[in-house]
């Protein structure tokens, strides 16, 4: 499954110490103006997130696509057109605003812990494993998700 992420899901996924299982299950791409938010603004921040992907990108753990500077004033269209025209099975993000978005542009999301629970459903990690997973990562989702995620993962045998 190719994903398309966008910085929020990163950032999560990089701080809940999950995005190398994930970039290991997933083939994970970010555009261009998302590696400049979190990896050289981030860096020039002092963030140690922004190192990590950094490394990440390097040894082609992820991939980044896309022009620096899209001709579109925000970050949200231009995640839209690079979607668009790439072979990306869905989105990784779980911002409202850009989940209505893609929603009304007819485009697939999927939010961080869904991404635990489709590893799980897959059989690539235990139960266990997913529920520790869903633990490091709660501090970063909303409780919904977290209570959705637990709920599914919990109802499978």
């Amino acid at each position: 499954m190719e994903i398309f992420m966008d910085s929020d899901c990163l950032i999560k996924l990089t701080k809940a110490g999950l995005k190398e299982y994930i970039c290991q299950e997933y083939e994970i791409t970010i555009p261009a103006v998302v590696k400049k938010e979190v990896v050289d603004v981030g860096k020039s921040k002092g963030l140690p997130d922004a190192e990590w992907v950094e490394k990440n990108i390097q040894k082609d753990i992820l991939r980044v696509t896309g022009k620096e500077s899209l001709p579109h004033t925000k970050r949200d269209q231009a995640l839209i057109e690079i979607f668009k025209r790439g072979r990306y099975d869905a989105i990784a993000t779980d911002d409202a605003k850009l989940i209505r978005l893609f929603r009304s542009a007819g485009i697939p999301f999927i939010s961080p812990g869904l991404l635990i629970y489709s590893l799980y459903q897959k059989n690539i990690i235990r139960k266990i494993t997913a529920l520790n997973w869903l633990e490091k990562l709660s501090t970063f989702i909303s409780e919904d998700e977290y209570n959705m995620i637990k709920f599914l993962l919990e109802k499978k045998p």
